[in-house]
């Protein structure tokens, strides 16, 4: 007798992800089937960001590193950022990228196809004034703040999305400002005028 075998199951759509506010509230963000290994920030999360950087989005360009469906950085757009750069090297997050930026006829988002590290690497000195990084929390890169922090400008902010289990560690850093959100923490680190990298 022969083993039944069944059939893997098919991949469902992932949840409409939708902009909340600004020039494009309501506008629909494409999403890949199945969410791994696309992680998009909750709405909660995404929401408490922005809340937290206030009018920081409108002074200068925005990055979204391990970008994903690019949902930050069309959001930070929507909400008057200048221009915005998304960092992403998955094929099936890129294809859902350009299809919103298409759709959103989002000329100011610029796609980097490219690792995070890499990007972080050739983009030193850039002028940033906000970096953004939720990177995968099974991943975790090693000094990612420090990373970050020599693209962005003086007087810029890096936002940071992490798991919850290092509260201790960012709460002991007196230049970060740190918020829990369910199973993640926003910190945000404002880049000092006397940084040197």
């Amino acid at each position: 007798m022969k083993r039944r075998v069944s059939a893997a199951a098919p991949l469902t759509p992932a949840p409409p992800l939708r902009i909340g506010a600004g020039e494009w509230k309501g506008r629909k963000i494409h999403a890949p089937l199945g969410l791994d290994p696309v992680r998009p920030s909750p709405g909660i999360v995404k929401e408490a960001l922005f809340s937290m950087l206030g009018a920081e989005i409108g002074l200068g360009p925005f990055l979204d590193l391990y970008g994903g469906t690019g949902a930050v950085a069309f959001e930070a757009l929507s909400r008057g950022a200048p221009s915005a750069v998304v960092v992403e090297k998955h094929r099936v997050a890129l294809d859902c990228l350009q299809k919103s930026k298409d759709e959103l006829k989002a000329d100011d988002l610029r796609i980097e196809a490219v690792e995070a590290g890499q990007f972080l690497a050739q983009s030193v000195g850039a002028d940033f004034a906000v970096a953004f990084a939720d990177p995968p929390f099974t991943e975790l890169p090693e000094n990612l703040l420090e990373r970050m922090l020599p693209v962005v400008r003086p007087g810029g902010v890096v936002a940071l999305q992490m798991p919850r289990e290092h509260h201790d560690f960012w709460a002991a850093r007196e230049d970060a400002k740190v918020r829990r959100y369910g199973a993640s923490l926003l910190i945000l680190v404002r880049k000092s005028d006397g940084f040197v990298a």
